[in-house]
């Protein structure tokens, strides 16, 4: 509590018009908002009152503001509320604010309210920089289980669902914050950052909470995704204290960075727990090549995926630059983390890995060819249902040729053991894993029945020298 009222103050505090007023809101009234006795009733008739830089306090009722609110640039929605009751917002109409919640304008700020039931995005922000969301709860978003008209490469157009915030216009820097919130079963997707046609986004999400949700066929189902789109698009995500979990389908992914077409996506995560999913914990994924993505993600807990905790991939999608297709970097940075029990959810356990990183076919054709960055330190890997870590993926199994990407891969100081058939598995040739001092469950280090080789892989590609007696101290527990 202390730490949200200091946040609330720092937000409140930002400058403001000198003649900003203050407008009432509450469902069902029929006043003209100028007073907490006499507040406005109708979704249209505060549109119609409000001016940039005004601040709409929501009364609680029973039952939630219907319509939508659409905030003007610098104005500040604030909840009051009854007890532990947050006043609520829903828009049961798609012909009002495009069916969403609350529709953000720059540097506007969402405090403590509930939105509910909408049938588009519980909060959506297009174009938008500066939004702050603080004590925001966001319950069963998208009822309509639609997407936008906004169109990606590869995801088809991107989905409403909770929160969610879209760049379009090249060049345009948008930042946007999430604090102290939850969003809880969303369809589609809990939290979205999109980047699209050489814009540039950034999305702080901390200390809170996404989770549960339904899929908008055939594959969004997703808690927190970061995506950029295009040539010079760049999205990033910075989160932290957040919990991530929960979606169950055979498409549910906690945490999805992806990278499309010569763009780049990046994320910081610290401090948070990936939970229970159907397919994926935390995946990094490239598609249209070339393109980046760079993940760090320390001090956190990933577990209970259905196939991976962690993976990073190249899908074998035509390429969007022919000549600079090899050019594609995956590169994951893990320090003092748990990866564990995946497998755990049912429906991918035969593949199911702690850590992949490799090409995925998604298309016809050869496997696509990218430099894959794997660094783990001070870090827990065990208990998967099939393979600890992993490296490429076999050509044989598809009828096309060999992995051809380079692996790089540092392993210090970890403790990787009591991993389903092997604690790592090789299957690319041009990996070279530099796995010294780490806790295998064994004094001795590593057994050679615990290393799969694959393919064209050969034992010389791993060097496991130099095995730690028992885990190290600073590993987390």
């Amino acid at each position: 509590m202390v730490a949200f009222i200091g946040l609330l103050v720092t937000i409140m505090a930002a400058p403001g018009p000198a003649n900003a007023n203050v407008w009432f809101a509450r469902a069902g009234a029929a006043g003209d908002g100028t007073h907490a006795s006499n507040p406005i009733g109708s979704s249209a008739a505060l549109d119609a009152a409000t001016k940039p830089g005004d601040i709409i306090v929501l009364l609680r009722r029973e039952q939630p503001f219907d319509g939508g609110i659409a905030l003007k640039k610098g104005q500040t929605l604030m909840g009051l509320s009854e007890g532990s009751h947050k006043p609520s917002i829903t828009n049961s109409k798609g012909d009002q604010h495009g069916g969403h919640g609350v529709v953000l304008a720059d540097d506007c700020k969402i405090l403590n309210v509930r939105i509910e039931r909408t049938k588009a995005c519980a909060v959506f922000g297009l174009d938008v920089s500066g939004a702050h969301l603080l004590g925001v709860d966001v319950e069963e978003a998208n009822q309509s289980a639609t997407s936008t008209a906004i169109a990606t490469n590869l995801l088809g157009s991107v989905p409403h669902g909770g929160m969610v915030f879209v760049t379009t216009k090249a060049g345009r820097v948008v930042e946007n914050q999430v604090h102290q919130s939850t969003v809880m079963n969303a369809t589609g997707l809990g939290i979205g950052s999109f980047a699209l046609g050489g814009g540039k986004s950034r999305l702080v999400v901390r200390q809170t909470r996404a989770e549960r949700g339904a899929a908008v066929p055939p594959f969004i189902d997703m808690g927190v995704v970061v995506l950029a789109d295009g040539l010079a698009s760049e999205a990033s995500l910075e989160m932290a204290d957040t919990t991530v979990g929960g979606r169950l389908g055979e498409q549910g992914r906690n945490v999805l960075i992806f990278a499309c077409a010569q763009a780049k996506a990046a994320a910081r995560i610290e401090r948070s727990t990936l939970g229970a999913v159907g397919q994926d914990g935390l995946a990094a994924i490239i598609a249209h090549v070339p393109a980046t993505v760079e993940v760090e993600i320390s001090d956190s807990t990933i577990e209970k995926a259905g196939q991976m905790n962690i993976e990073g991939s190249i899908l074998n999608v035509p390429p969007s630059d022919l000549a600079r297709a090899g050019e594609s970097v995956v590169s994951i940075d893990v320090k003092r983390c748990v990866i564990q029990d995946v497998g755990a959810v049912d429906g991918f356990r035969g593949d199911a890995q702690n850590i992949w990183m490799g090409p995925t076919v998604f298309d016809r054709g050869p496997f696509a060819k990218g430099l894959y960055r794997l660094s783990l330190t001070d870090s827990m890997v065990r208990k998967a249902y099939q393979t600890g870590i992993r490296l490429g993926n076999e050509g044989k199994e598809f009828g096309i040729a060999l992995d051809e990407s380079r692996y790089e891969v540092r392993l210090r100081d970890n403790t990787i053991m009591d991993n389903g058939q092997s604690e790592i598995t090789i299957s690319a040739a041009a990996a070279h894993v530099d796995a010294r001092r780490n806790h295998w469950g064994r004094s001795e280090g590593i057994t050679d029945k615990r290393i799969r080789l694959l393919e064209a892989a050969k034992r010389s590609q791993l060097d496991a020298s130099e095995p730690l007696a028992r885990p190290k101290e600073t590993s987390k527990k």
